[in-house]
């Protein structure tokens, strides 16, 4: 059986798709089989994959389309690999991607998954973007109280996991981050730091199309994340709770009042009181994830006066140590 198992889910991908399986099929790791399933194309999609004669390549036709969801959740029936590894049909691997994955995977036995930081791509393959995420266990852990810290079609996790815990129907165009936050409570989780994916962005995106419907699931799954600490947020609470990370959504600076200001810093008190009970998140990398999160939110709002005094301040220097490194990587993200 290969180590690896790539899954790919097809769907009208003729432009791209030859390059997303090239990619694969140039790693520098070679044992591993690539599980394409064809969700019923209608483009020249099939004529692609045909071209390819690499005995490692599984080709799966859905009869008709039946969506990302419930392909995936077949594909995983055919994985046979110790990891599975999710690719989307228009993006590129680098050489060293599955490697890489591999070797942390193997090397970090408490870990159940681990994606990878990726260069966003155009149409041709212009490089127009970076998405930087964290890469430690605790972080990524209390990141997902508040948005999904992995790329998609970066992620290699260890097959029995995915088979117990497959996509979950009800959270179509959210799936992802759903599954991402029941797995998380099985073992460790991570990033590696390095660029090994290539993720292209264009008008036909998921999340260009559904942006309304993708919030609306998205605030449940934050909604779920922060009930475990024994929080029922009211719609006001949920805002603030979300406002930090969508300071500059779509393209545009949010204008934040003093009044809401003072609320997310009220907010971010409860949720370090609440898990000072429950101890879900290490409290010193909660407070200095918060508290970096307080100071996006201060810089951009020009009060640069109130950057260090939240109502959590704390003079732990631990806890200090932990803020100067999410700062640092906060700059690195823009």
């Amino acid at each position: 059986m290969p180590k690896v198992s790539v899954l790919m889910p097809v769907y009208n991908a003729e432009r791209f798709l030859d390059k997303a399986i090239g990619s694969i099929i140039s790693q520098t790791f070679t044992d591993w089989e690539l599980i394409l399933i064809n969700d019923g194309s209608t483009d020249n999609s099939e004529a692609v994959i045909n071209r390819f004669e690499d005995e490692r390549i599984y080709y799966i036709k859905n009869p008709e389309n039946q969506g990302l969801i419930k392909t995936l959740n077949k594909g995983i029936d055919y994985c046979h690999g110790r990891y599975i590894a999710r690719m989307d049909a228009d993006d590129i691997s680098q050489p060293h991607r599955l490697q890489e994955q591999v070797d942390f995977l193997e090397y970090h036995p408490d870990h159940i998954m681990c994606g990878t930081n990726a260069i966003v791509i155009d149409n041709e393959d212009k490089a127009t973007g970076k998405i930087r995420n964290l890469t430690e266990n605790n972080l990524l852990q209390i990141n997902l109280l508040f948005s999904p810290p992995f790329v998609h079609p970066s992620m290699m996790i260890r097959r029995e996991i995915l088979q117990d815990n497959r996509y979950d129907e009800a959270y179509k165009h959210v799936e992802d981050y759903e599954l991402w936050c029941r797995i998380a409570r099985l073992g460790k989780i991570a990033n590696i730091g390095k660029d090994l994916l290539q993720y292209r962005w264009h008008d036909s995106n998921v999340s260009v199309l559904n942006n309304e419907i993708q919030d609306k699931l998205k605030d449940k799954v934050i909604e779920n994340q922060i009930e475990t600490l024994g929080l029922h947020p009211t719609n006001e609470e949920l805002y603030y709770h979300k406002i930090t990370f969508r300071l500059y959504q779509l393209g545009n600076k949010q204008n934040i009042s003093t009044i809401v200001t003072d609320n997310v810093s009220a907010w971010f008190s409860k949720l370090l009181k609440q898990n000072n009970v429950k101890k879900l998140y290490n409290q010193s990398d909660f407070i200095a994830f918060l508290w970096s999160r307080w100071i996006v939110l201060c810089v951009a709002q020009k009060k640069y006066g109130k950057a260090l005094f939240p109502t959590f301040k704390t003079l732990n220097p631990s806890v200090f140590l932990k803020l100067f490194k999410l700062v640092l990587f906060l700059r690195k993200k823009q």
